[in-house]
């Protein structure tokens, strides 16, 4: 799998002026306040592979920031969440923001979705707008949260407690409240499963075993939440982590297309135009 850029890469190739404040929490849940953040971000980062869940809420000012093909404008007040596995790219951030950013280990947030409820985390909209009251509720939270990550001694269960109230209060704000029925679940796990095996499993009968149900079963899961087939879900995720390695790296654009297992560069060229909407080549021109 690609180099994964955790929270300390980020701040040492993205960010400049004086940021040792940044770099000392240690836990598996972090949380940093924006305008610790928003005034040393060099702009625009590249597409990064980001090696955690992110989750902020923003009081003031906006940001730009784009995860996959999709671009979102977010203006105070909001919440953005981005899951581990996506490729996201910061275009552009108000240096007077001010709001929380939580940083969220994936295997901290696995611990926390055994929760069936919380599983509703991933069928929301990336971006949820709020009420000037829904942000000051929200905001209360987050700043317990930041309290206790930053005591001399944080307390495991209480912000794990803290951040499930987070994730719970989201959820119950966003239009997807009710609880996720069975097909949807499969197909959240079906999803979380392919961003973390698609580089050495992209054959639907892994996933179908892993989650202990029909190959058939689970293309109809698939297909009744996300409106694609199990295959074309695999693929999108395949091209997804292409666009990285083509700005990340210098690899040939053939070179990419064997290392994620496509047998014919042409083909991968037309995928990725099919889904990108521009040619490998142009994408990697345009990204540099």
């Amino acid at each position: 799998m690609e180099k994964q850029v955790n929270a300390g890469e980020f701040v040492d190739r993205f960010m400049t002026g004086s940021l040792e404040h940044l770099r000392y929490q240690q836990s598996p849940v972090k949380i940093f306040q924006l305008s610790e953040i928003a005034p040393y971000i060099k702009f625009p980062t590249p597409p990064i592979f980001l090696g955690y869940n992110l989750l902020v809420h923003i009081t003031e000012g906006y940001f730009k920031h784009k995860i996959g093909a999709k671009e979102y404008v977010v203006k105070a007040p909001a919440i953005l969440i981005s899951n581990y596995g996506n490729i996201s790219t910061i275009k552009s951030v108000d240096k007077s923001a001010k709001g929380h950013c939580v940083l969220i280990n994936d295997n901290a947030m696995t611990s926390i979705f055994r929760e069936q409820e919380i599983l509703n985390i991933f069928n929301i909209s990336p971006l949820l707008n709020l009420s000037p009251q829904e942000s000051t509720d929200l905001n209360e939270l987050f700043k317990l949260l930041y309290n206790e990550l930053l005591s001399e001694s944080p307390y495991k269960e209480l912000f794990e407690s803290l951040l499930k109230s987070l994730l719970l209060k989201i959820i119950k704000l966003s239009s997807s409240n009710q609880a996720l029925n069975r097909r949807q679940e499969i197909a959240m796990m079906f999803k979380q499963l392919v961003h973390k095996n698609f580089k050495k499993q992209k054959h639907i009968g892994f996933y179908a075993d892993k989650l202990a149900v029909s190959t058939n079963y689970l293309n109809r899961c698939v297909f009744s939440v996300f409106k694609k087939s199990s295959k074309e879900l695999i693929l999108e995720v395949l091209i997804m982590h292409s666009q990285f390695l083509l700005f990340e790296s210098n690899k040939s654009i053939a070179d990419i297309c064997y290392e994620l297992d496509f047998s014919d560069p042409s083909y991968f060229s037309r995928l990725f135009k099919k889904i990108v909407g521009i040619s490998p080549t142009s994408y990697r021109n345009k990204a540099t």
